[in-house]
Parts: structure tokens; C-alpha cells; sequence
């Protein structure tokens, strides 16, 4: 299977539907095809071919769908960067990928490596340039490799902990993940899906389902917040794609932004824990639960939580599709309240990483993937994540979970972002301490909101201080970055 046949299905089955709408532009799927089949061609002509790997630089929107089925018709293989990076950022990235090429925008050339090759205008009316290195960089062998596996992307993990791994990820596989994306939410040709969460490459799940059914794609971010109840009315939105973070801010906007998706069918949220608060405030605003999706770039979507009421919120659901099994060790156990580690597999699954290259084979046990995800399952069968193995801090042999205190200081009215972390401690060994942000306008002090964490949770669980800072480093995908200069 190939990811341009689904465009090219597509543009034949709905020529004049819109297939992609953001702030710049809006494509029919005759469009976006043959938008993509002419930018193929200039990529072909400036010496692109099967095999080279691509880094995209893009505006999160059509010119990034259209850059990425460009890029794949052609046999090259995507490698999605985000407009937030830095230029050393991008040729550690070029050196450590062996990237062959850079496609970008004009306004993100400062990030492209210096020392590369002429650059290219694709096209003398478009914003889009290129720039090929002088010589190939991948050795012959990774090449080859590469268009046997049927590779069309490199994604990366989180990098929360550490530095992200480069995961490579087959047409089969992106195809597997836009398939279940459109059967699990039933979607189809009359949905309109507003998608609020950054693109690591153009192939996202709900990008790949949306073209699958014929549905229209409308790419929007936060700094359009306050269109967003205009957008919902225009486009009749359907299905939400958007971060807890994200719609954290929606609701800290006011309750008419929350009110304008109470149309919608699904509100999705992924990438990071829902908040029982949050989860609240849009049940009482929209009359029906968030729908928490639990995924990783490793394996796609594993579980999901359609259940509909107050009784499972919090909870990831249960499988949609992949096998799941817990494993016990890593020094939990029942008695620690958690199951232990949750393992994965099935369609959908990546190829391995690269950088170094290391095989699925050899990072799976008999086909099990192991997420690093703590969790916990219930009599219903659904599924709870309660933390991850590395983040856990040992309070004098007690186990704590930075995400439990998080969805305590979370649920202070004043707190808009919390991170909880251990340092070493001589008496017992490591102890939280946490970093939050206010919401914005709040006088809140450190000391009333640590009297409120200690209301409600062990002594041992507490965090020992609490600074307030203006940011919290993040990562590309908008998850908290946990590995800081605590």
C-alpha cells in the first residue's frame, strides 16, 4: 500500500469536496492532489528520489499535507521538524538523520543547516523552497533498507525524559492508524474535523482517517482561540482533536468558546492526562464527556475511552484494536495499587528506530512493545494510566506518582500547569517538589497552594516546595518536559 493512492482514491471519489481548510487557504481534494503531484514533480526535478529522507519545515496546515505527499510520491521518506526549533536543533537533527534535503518554508530559512546546497524555489508563486545537500548522506545499505520496509516517515517519540527517538514508521503501517482512526469515531464524508494538536509529520492518524472518509480537515491553533465558536458555526465541526492543555486554555477563554462545540460528537484529547477538573467543566458545558484517546508514536492509537459518563472519566478505555497485556516487575506490584507496565502490539506498529538503526525485532519481546506506562486495570476492563516507570520517586521505599499530586495542584482554581519531580533528599532518599503556572491574573502564593495539596494527599506524597514560573518547557507536542535543571 502507498499513501498517495489514498489521495489519489480521493481526489476521484470527491473531486469538488473540501478536503483541507486553515487560515491561508482551502483545498478541494482535486486540489490537494493536484497540488501535491505538482510540487512532486519540482521535488523530482531538483534531484529528489526514492530513498532520500526529507526534513519538512511547514506552517501547520495544507502546505504541510501537500509538502509530505509530495515528498512520498517520489519514494523519499518525510522527516517532520517543528517551526519551534532552533537552527542548532535542526543540524544535529540533519547530521544525526543523514538528511539528503530540507523543504520549508521561506520564513523558517534562519533553521536550515548552513553549508548545504544552492537553494531551490518550487515554484516562482509559491513560499516554498529547497535545499538539497551537495552529495547523499544515508549509506547505500540504510537506503535500501529503508524502501524495502516501505518506509514513508520518521516521527519521533516525546523526548519528555530524553533525547527523542527517531522512529520510523511504513505506509502500512500510517494507513493501519487512519483505518482505525475512521472506525472507532465513525468518521465519514459529512464530518468536519477540527484538528487543534501539532503535526510531527503530515501523516497524523486523523489526517490519514480524514482522507479515508472524505471528510474535511480543518486545521486551526490557540492563537485563533477566539475565532473558534466562528469556525465551529461555518464548518459545522463534528470531531475535536486538541491536547488537555489546549482545551484548558479554550475554557480559561470563557465558557462561549467551550459552548460552541456542544455540536460536536466527539471531543478527543490525547498526548497527556485529562484532569478530572477539566473534564468537569466540559461536561457541564457540553453535556457529555471528553473522549480520552491513549496512543503512542511507537504503535498509534491503543485504547479509548467512548463510555459516555462521569462513572470511567479518567480512565484510557479499553483496547481499539491493538493487544494489550500487563506486565508485573520493575519492583511493582498489586500492593503498590498499580498492575505494572503496559505492553503493546499489533497492526500499526513501527519498523524500528533509526539513529541508531535498531530493528522492531530487537527493541520488542516476541512482538510486545513495552510503553514505560504504568497502569492500572479495573473489573470493567478499562484501563487506567497511573504514571510512567521512570518518573516514579522513591519517598523512603513509598512509591509516588508525579501525575497524582499534578491532578491535585491541577484541581486548585488558580493553577493552569503543574510538573511534580524528585530530587535526592539524605533522610529519604528522594522527595517531590513541583514547579506550577498560575492562570492568568492569579495572586495566588506558593504557601496557600501547598497548604492545599497537604489537605489532600499523604504526608510523604507532598511536595517538599513549590516555585512558581512563568513556562513550563514542553516539547514539540505540547507535553511537559519532565527531564529539567530541577
Amino acid at each position: 500500500m502507498h499513501l498517495f493512492s489514498i489521495l489519489e482514491a480521493a481526489a476521484r471519489k470527491w473531486p469538488d469536496s473540501t478536503a483541507i481548510v486553515d487560515e491561508r487557504q482551502r483545498l478541494s481534494y482535486r486540489e490537494l492532489h493536484a497540488n501535491a503531484a505538482s510540487l512532486a514533480c519540482e521535488l523530482q526535478r531538483a534531484g529528489i528520489q526514492a530513498g532520500d529522507k526529507v526534513g519538512v519545515i511547514l506552517p501547520k496546515g495544507a502546505e504541510e499535507i501537500v509538502a509530505c505527499f509530495a515528498v512520498v510520491r517520489l519514494g523519499a521518506i518525510v522527516v517532520g521538524i517543528s517551526p519551534a526549533s532552533k537552527q542548532a536543533e535542526t543540524t544535529k537533527l540533519g547530521e544525526r538523520l543523514a538528511l539528503d534535503a530540507f523543504v520549508y518554508h521561506r520564513d523558517y530559512e534562519p533553521l536550515i543547516p548552513r553549508g548545504l546546497g544552492q537553494k531551490s524555489s518550487l515554484d516562482e508563486h509559491s513560499p516554498v523552497f529547497l535545499q538539497r545537500a551537495e552529495k547523499r548522506n544515508a549509506a547505500t545499505q540504510e537506503r535500501e533498507q529503508l524502501l524495502k520496509l516501505n518506509i514513508a516517515g520518521i516521527g519521533f517519540s516525546s523526548g519528555t525524559t530524553s533525547e527523542s527517538k527517531a522512529i520510523i514508521l511504513s505506509h502500512d503501517a500510517l494507513l493501519a492508524r487512519g483505518r482505525m482512526e475512521t472506525e472507532i469515531f465513525s468518521i465519514n464524508g459529512n464530518d468536519c474535523i477540527l484538528y487543534l494538536l501539532s503535526i510531527a509529520y503530515g501523516f497524523a492518524p486523523p489526517v490519514v482517517g480524514a482522507l479515508l472518509a472524505g471528510a474535511k480537515l480543518l486545521m486551526a491553533d490557540t492563537a485563533f482561540i477566539h475565532r473558534f465558536p466562528e469556525l465551529a458555526s461555518e464548518h459545522g465541526v463534528s470531531l475535536v482533536y486538541a491536547s488537555p492543555l489546549v482545551y484548558r486554555m479554550i475554557l480559561n477563554e470563557g465558557g462561549d468558546r467551550v459552548e460552541c462545540f456542544r455540536g460536536a460528537r466527539h471531543l478527543v484529547t490525547t498526548g497527556s492526562r485529562l484532569a478530572d477538573d477539566l473534564a468537569k467543566e466540559y461536561r457541564a458545558k457540553i453535556g457529555h464527556e471528553i473522549v480520552n484517546r491513549y496512543g503512542l508514536n511507537e504503535c498509534g492509537m491503543v485504547t479509548v475511552n467512548m463510555r459516555g459518563d462521569a462513572m470511567k472519566r479518567g480512565s484510557v478505555g479499553v483496547p481499539a484494536g491493538a493487544e494489550v497485556e500487563i506486565k508485573i516487575d520493575n519492583g511493582v506490584s498489586s500492593d503498590d495499587g498499580f498492575s505494572g507496565e503496559l505492553l503493546v502490539r499489533g497492526a500499526g506498529m513501527f519498523e524500528g528506530y533509526a539513529s541508531p538503526w535498531r530493528a522492531r525485532d530487537a527493541v520488542t519481546e516476541e512482538g510486545w512493545f513495552r510503553t514505560g506506562d504504568l497502569v492500572k486495570r479495573d473489573s470493567d476492563g478499562y484501563y487506567w494510566i497511573v504514571g510512567r516507570i521512570k518518573d516514579m520517586i522513591n519517598v523512603g521505599g513509598l512509591k509516588v506518582v508525579p501525575s497524582e499530586i499534578e491532578d491535585v495542584l491541577l484541581s486548585h482554581p488558580d493553577v493552569e500547569e503543574a510538573l511534580v519531580f524528585g530530587r535526592s533528599d539524605p533522610r529519604f532518599g528522594e522527595v517531590p517538589h513541583a514547579k506550577i503556572k498560575l492562570v492568568a491574573g492569579s495572586r495566588a502564593g506558593c504557601r496557600a497552594i501547598l497548604q492545599y495539596v497537604n489537605e489532600k494527599v499523604a504526608f510523604y506524597k507532598s511536595p517538599r516546595s513549590i516555585e512558581i514560573v512563568d513556562q513550563l518547557p514542553k516539547t514539540p507536542s505540547g507535553k511537559i518536559k519532565r527531564r529539567i535543571n530541577n
